[in-house]
């Protein structure tokens, strides 16, 4: 199932598919929920698999003149609490682990557990940095 939901005078795009213990999937930089659908059919089989469109990005709206990680967490819990979600595991990648991140140190009485790839707990150095605005800017 596919969804959208009110936030910060804007929407958040996410899909609900399968059933069982949540999984949540958070993208990276300059991609979508689309970028998980390989997994999600697969991992739907034996789990709830929620994906979501961080702020900006796929078809949500871009909410705000700066998407901090911390309002890209506060959209993912609005959506687990829309969708009444117990606890999950977070899977983030890139930019994805950085918001699952904020999440979890927002939320961690939701968190289950944590998965971060090509993505780490520390702030980006100054060249990736500017290669992300490089990127932006492109």
């Amino acid at each position: 199932m596919n969804g959208h939901l009110a936030f910060n005078r804007g929407k958040i795009h996410y899909s609900d598919t399968g059933t069982g213990p949540a999984i949540v999937l958070l993208h990276g930089f300059l991609e979508s929920l689309e970028i998980w659908d390989d997994f999600t059919k697969e991992l739907s089989k034996e789990f709830r698999i929620i994906a979501i469109d961080l702020p900006g990005f796929g078809k949500s709206s871009d909410v705000a003149e700066v998407h901090t990680m911390e309002m890209m967490a506060k959209a993912v819990y609005e959506v687990l609490s829309h969708l009444n979600t117990g606890q999950v595991v977070i899977t983030g990648h890139s930019m994805g682990g950085y918001a699952a991140l904020a999440f979890a140190a927002s939320h961690p009485e939701k968190m289950k557990g944590l998965v971060i790839f090509h993505s780490h707990a520390a702030a980006d150095s100054e060249e990736a940095r500017i290669n992300r605005d490089r990127a932006i800017r492109a």
